[in-house]
């Protein structure tokens, strides 16, 4: 057989994604469009909802993410922390048009302390709302939290893509 004749085989690895943030805040919504490309009208989720997402991280390599959508609310929190376990990436989801869901964000990191920095990312949801909070605020929140941000709305998808790029690229960190 000439090394011309060899077919190329691709290494596909799963990796775990933490979805976390307070309860309503868009994090079912989210993982919704990144895994089908369309907004679906979502209930409450109660414990965890999980979905995946096909990523290309380069030629060579491709990646399950498989994303555990966690119940914001607090009666979930006593299940939350065994089910993140294993998670090499979180997402901190706020609603951009309330500012207690962005402090509150701080709340989780106790859940996710073991994933580093450079695998979480920040992400502000409903920017299609009216009233938003200042950039400057997310920008300071972020800052302090060691962590990039992306503002997006599952709604009209704009910024949706950039926010797939910023996965794939703590795929790559």
């Amino acid at each position: 057989m000439s090394a011309s004749t060899l077919v190329q085989v691709q290494r596909h690895k799963v990796v775990k994604l933490a979805v976390v943030g307070a309860g309503g805040v868009g994090k079912t919504t989210l993982i919704g469009y990144l895994s089908t490309g369309m907004f679906i009208e979502t209930q409450m989720t109660v414990g965890v909802n999980i979905r995946t997402l096909p990523v290309e991280i380069d030629t060579n390599e491709k990646a399950l993410v498989t994303m555990f959508d966690f119940g914001g609310q607090k009666q979930f929190r006593f299940m939350q922390g065994a089910l993140i376990q294993g998670s090499q990436m979180a997402l901190l989801v706020f609603d951009c048009s309330d500012i207690q869901t962005l402090h509150q964000l701080r709340e989780w990191l106790v859940l996710i302390r073991q994933i580093p920095n450079e695998r979480r990312l920040i992400v502000g949801t409903k920017i299609d709302k009216v009233d938003q909070i200042p950039e400057d605020i997310i920008r300071t929140v972020a800052s302090e939290l060691g962590t990039d941000y992306v503002l997006i709305s599952s709604k009209t998808g704009e910024n949706v893509d950039q926010l797939a790029i910023a996965i794939q690229d703590m795929l790559k960190a």
